[in-house]
């Protein structure tokens, strides 16, 4: 059983969201108050943008388009303009969304939500997929004249990772634009600072980048799959329960030197290991900096290892797996999913990986929900390719969607909150695992997966992409 509460950056997922891009260059050395700063963006912009109902047609990055939408600077930022790192986000997050509202047929009032996170900055790169994702959605579902002919509406905030600006755009959004619900809330280091001021206003969160435990200590808080503590396990299970019935028991692990959480990720792992069925027989720890890992691989196949588990960013994946190559070390990797990004699939050190997906796979179009992901995004987010971490988005907002056909008034708190508490054992169709929400209790603990192998040049679902759950 995993506790109901924790901190958020001893989570795996939180550790591998934050770790994704913390080196892209990778050209020296960093602290963890350095990363850490890098990871909340440069100059902390708080700009927001408005998709959806009554948002630009033009283009979503450019000031004339911002001004139109409706957007502002909040706590002194400024309004418009793509100079800032806020003022990119702002632009790349909006470029799915804006342009298909103008299609929207719905002749109700309009239903205004949030998605308030880490849009910039090292962080926002590898979570901002899933806001893409959510405005795609918006653009989609406007086009077919809204939900019961009420258009939706989206305001999207970047805090930066700071907590005070997450907190002052939640509760701006709440009071100043009257938004009814939170929809992907992507917020892994800023997150658990609304989460006393959403329970006590009774808004509702639907879904995240999945790095935050708090989804679990507050009834205004609905999880679209495994979060926190939860996808910690999944992780490490989910391979586990692929690759131990093949005999592949040995493992070591990876992670780096530079952040807590992945001293936390050290730490977690071989705690859950034997009751999966894994032995960690070597821990090692590295710079995302370093441009080789001969002897951390040296190190793992002297000791045995048949299953390389990481927790580093998506360039240093790449890296190891050369290093190891070299010397001749051919594990099984594994690294999360929210790292994982299209070119993996070619380079041929990284063939036979397995990975652990909380969700039905991205690239199948066997699940409806899923190859309406992919349909959505190539018609109204063309040339952002459908990822894992966008997936995470994707079900949030599909997850919000069968709250609102449910919903008594899909405009208000309270109408959608009704709406999210009928929900019982609904798994959009195979998108996500068997999800129940009851009124005024906090969100079950989910702990499901599906097995992704990197097989061929290809990303493939060797057992269909069935789901597992502990």
């Amino acid at each position: 059983m995993l506790p109901k509460s924790g901190r958020s950056l001893g989570t795996l997922v939180l550790a591998c969201l934050l770790v994704a891009t913390l080196c892209a260059a990778c050209g020296n050395r960093h602290s963890h108050q350095e990363l850490l700063a890098a990871a909340q963006g440069s100059g902390g912009s708080s700009e927001f943008s408005q998709t959806g109902a009554g948002a630009a047609g033009a283009d979503a990055g450019s000031a004339d388009a911002q001004q139109a939408a409706g957007v502002a600077g909040a706590g002194g930022g400024t309004a418009g303009g793509t100079a800032s790192a806020g003022g990119r986000a702002a632009g790349a997050a909006s470029s799915g969304g804006a342009g298909g509202a103008s299609g929207a047929t719905g002749k109700g009032a309009p239903i205004v939500i949030g998605s308030v996170g880490t849009q910039s900055g090292i962080v926002g790169a590898s979570i901002s997929d899933g806001t893409r994702a959510l405005q795609a959605w918006v653009s989609g579902i406007n086009a077919q004249g809204g939900i019961k002919g009420h258009p939706v509406q989206v305001i999207v905030g970047d805090d930066g990772g700071d907590p005070s600006r997450h907190q002052q755009l939640i509760q701006q959004f709440v009071e100043e634009k009257h938004v009814a619900a939170f929809v992907y809330n992507s917020a892994p280091l800023s997150g658990q600072s609304s989460v006393q001021y959403l329970t006590q206003k009774r808004v509702p969160v639907v879904g995240s980048e999945l790095g935050g435990q708090w989804f679990y200590t507050s009834p205004m808080f609905f999880p679209q799959t495994s979060s926190g503590l939860a996808l910690t396990y999944v992780n490490i299970a989910g391979i586990a329960g692929y690759l131990v019935p093949k005999g592949k028991t040995k493992v070591a692990t990876l992670t780096c030197e530079e952040a807590q959480f992945c001293t936390d990720a050290n730490r977690i792992w071989p705690q859950q290991a034997p009751s999966v069925g894994f032995q960690v027989v070597s821990q090692g720890r590295a710079s995302l900096a370093q441009p080789d890992f001969t002897s951390e691989c040296l190190s793992a196949k002297n000791a045995g290892a048949q299953v390389l588990l990481m927790a580093m960013d998506t360039n240093s994946v790449g890296r190891v797996a050369s290093s190891c190559a070299r010397v001749d070390f051919h594990p099984v990797l594994s690294f999360a999913t929210t790292v994982t990004v299209d070119r993996m699939k070619s380079d041929p050190n990284l063939d036979g990986t397995v990975l652990s997906l909380p969700l039905a796979p991205w690239f199948q179009n066997n699940v409806p929900d899923v190859a309406q992901y992919r349909d959505t995004m190539a018609r109204f987010s063309p040339g952002n390719t459908p990822t894992a971490s966008g997936e995470n988005g994707w079900a949030a907002a599909k997850l919000f969607e069968q709250a609102e056909t449910r919903a008594s008034d899909p405009t208000t708190s309270a109408g959608i909150l009704d709406g999210l508490w009928s929900i019982k054992n609904e798994t959009l169709g195979g998108l996500i695992p068997s999800t129940t929400f009851t009124k005024d209790q906090d969100a079950p603990q989910v702990k499901c997966w599906t097995v992704v192998v990197i097989t061929g040049g290809q990303f493939t679902a060797p057992e269909g992409g069935q789901m597992h759950c502990a």
